[in-house]
């Protein structure tokens, strides 16, 4: 029960990315609001819980707004994952470390979806993609410094949440 708040917020930054993101665009690159959420999740809960939120936002965006199903699903679980296991030795509270972890990881996210688009035989400029890569990175990363802290208290809310009821 308590986590179906976090697959609300998972399905509310997705709308926020669909909508208004675009308005925030900076070079044509717009920040991805699913992605910092699951690396910060990623971040404060390990592996476990956030693979199974970047599957739930991954098939959802794919299914919404992709032609080809598993790209963003594929990349989403692979970040959530090595984020998961890279995270057990760092002080997870960190603003910081979020900061480097989105970063870091906003970069391999690409990397794999411009990987699987060359699978796909998708014609790809490599200069123009990697100029998106970087400014996406950047971008991702100031933007998780000021809405880190609130995910932070967004998590410890849904963790100290007493219910009336077991489910």
């Amino acid at each position: 029960m308590r986590s179906i708040y976090k697959y609300l917020l998972i399905v509310f930054a997705i709308v926020l990315q669909a909508t208004l993101m675009k308005y925030i665009a900076i070079l044509g690159v717009k920040p991805d609001a699913l992605l910092i959420l699951v690396i910060a999740f990623s971040l404060l809960n390990g592996s476990g819980e956030s693979i199974t939120l970047s599957l739930f936002g991954g098939i959802l965006v794919d299914v919404l707004f992709n032609n080809a199903i598993g790209f963003v699903t594929i990349s989403l679980l692979i970040v959530a994952y090595l984020t998961g296991i890279l995270s057990k030795n760092v002080f997870r509270e960190s603003t910081f470390v979020a900061f480097v972890f989105v970063f870091l990881g906003t970069i391999l996210y690409n990397l794999i979806m411009i990987f699987s688009m060359l699978l796909m035989k998708y014609d790809l400029n490599p200069s123009y993609l990697l100029n998106v890569v970087i400014v996406q990175s950047i971008y991702n990363s100031i933007i998780t410094i000021f809405v880190y802290k609130y995910i932070i208290r967004f998590n410890s809310f849904v963790k100290s949440k007493k219910f009336f009821f077991k489910v």
